[in-house]
């Protein structure tokens, strides 16, 4: 793939997933939904997520090293320093940035009702599963105990919430900025990664304007951020391909560095995945959960979809 085409495939796909994301986002501002399609639908990112670094990325990373370098014996600590790097990174952004969010929002409760369940995100439970820790959980579109803050704290309040958010989003946009620079491979590594990051996103967007809206924040201003968190991923996927097609870049560090760092982030979210399934109970299925078989399938399912799809689409091997 030449570079303007792989530049033209990455352009068009940040533009499907920022304006998904944007357009998910919006949705609790006028339905209500399910708790167990939501559930389904994180599951489901979650397992291509760990499916994409531990099948895709990492063994694509190793092989982009061994093929340019010809010192054997560095092999090992090149791909295991950059892996832990990534690890590390993401790390210190849910140390320093995520968990700020934790003490400034209001934990809720999921409810049931005979009708069908109102889509109420526990917005802690979400983010353990996408790799971002503990979080507030947020509310419902109804007024709950967060409006004692009042409109005029709202945003200062929620900042922290989004900052971390956000920050995430850009290392998404880096996995997949990077995995469009691997030469011949590209187009299919890239629309992988893409697929993995755009079925993650989407709870997350839903999950984030609707712990705004718990806080009592305007309609407008839960607009802004959710658009500030559909932009970073698309406008940090172009940064970083850009970057990464340095020539100084290519040279020094190549295709397979990045990559490695990329899935160490994805690696990252598997570990914390794991923890979090251990701790957290299954929500009953009154509550509009899903079962523990019925999530285990799925993120089997979500886990092994990215090595089938590289292999139908062939890249490279």
């Amino acid at each position: 793939m030449s570079a303007n085409n792989g530049l033209q495939s990455l352009t068009l796909m940040s533009t499907v997933m920022g304006t998904v994301s944007y357009g998910v986002g919006l949705v609790p501002l006028s339905i209500a939904l399910s708790r167990k399609h939501l559930s389904i639908l994180s599951t489901l990112g979650t397992g291509l997520l760990i499916g994409t670094a531990l099948g895709v990325v990492i063994p694509e990373g190793v092989e982009e090293i061994a093929t340019s370098n010809s010192d054997r014996s560095s092999l090992s600590v090149r791909v295991g320093a950059s892996v832990l790097t990534g690890f590390a990174f993401m790390l210190l952004i849910e140390e320093y940035f995520s968990s700020h969010a934790a003490s400034l929002l209001p934990h809720h409760q999921v409810h049931g009702n005979t009708q069908g369940d109102t889509f109420q995100i526990d917005l802690e439970e979400l983010e353990r599963e996408q790799g971002i820790s503990e979080p507030a959980i947020a509310g419902s579109r109804q007024p709950s105990t967060a409006r004692h803050f009042g409109n005029d704290d709202a945003s200062h309040r929620v900042f922290p919430l989004s900052l971390g958010l956000v920050v995430h989003a850009l290392v998404d946009g880096y996995a997949l900025g990077v995995s469009a620079t691997a030469d011949e491979r590209s187009s299919a590594l890239s629309l992988i990664v893409f697929l993995a990051i755009i079925v993650h996103k989407a709870p997350t967007a839903l999950a984030l304007t609707t712990s705004l809206l718990s806080r009592s924040l305007p309609v407008v201003e839960c607009k802004r951020h959710l658009l500030v968190f559909s932009l970073a991923t698309p406008v940090s996927a172009i940064l970083s391909y850009l970057l990464c097609s340095l020539p100084f870049m290519n040279q020094r560090l190549g295709p397979g560095v990045p990559l490695l760092f990329s899935g160490g982030t994805f690696l990252y979210v598997a570990t914390v995945l794991q923890h979090s399934a251990d701790r957290v109970p299954d929500a009953p299925l009154s509550t509009g959960g899903i079962s523990k078989v019925a999530r285990s399938i799925t993120l089997v399912v979500g886990m092994f979809f990215p090595l089938v799809v590289s292999q139908l689409i062939g890249h490279g091997h």
